[in-house]
């Protein structure tokens, strides 16, 4: 009885370690927003561009930035920089008006995972 004990008890002991140990990796599998330029919720004159670091490599992403009247202001669609493959960035279109901007971010981590993110800040002229 005691044998079958100790058996049943280190068989849930390692099911349990294994379960904790797949679970800490996917759980830190996922990047996080670590800084973005120009700062979530800040107020800004004109930027040249919006950039968004991640605490992990990225695959590729897209970076989207719109205005007043959701216009779109940003150039293109941005991309992964290529001097940091941490970071997304995109160029924006000169002479930006007052008012809200809303940043949204497409990427694909380096182990595969799609995730999206998204911040606004101001510009006051």
């Amino acid at each position: 009885m005691q044998r079958i004990l100790r058996q049943s008890t280190a068989a849930l002991v390692a099911a349990l370690a294994i379960s904790a140990t797949f679970g800490a990796a996917s759980a830190l599998a996922h990047v996080q927003l670590v800084s973005s330029s120009p700062r979530s919720g800040s107020t800004v004159t004109s930027p040249a561009s919006v950039t968004m670091t991640f605490s992990g490599p990225l695959r590729s992403g897209t970076l989207k930035v719109v205005g007043p009247g959701n216009r779109k202001v940003s150039k293109g669609n941005g991309s992964r920089d290529p001097r940091n493959i941490k970071r997304v960035f995109v160029s924006l279109q000169r002479g930006l008006k007052a008012g809200t901007y809303r940043v949204s971010a497409n990427i694909v981590a380096g182990d595969g995972h799609r995730e999206s993110f998204a911040y606004s800040f101001k510009i006051k002229t």
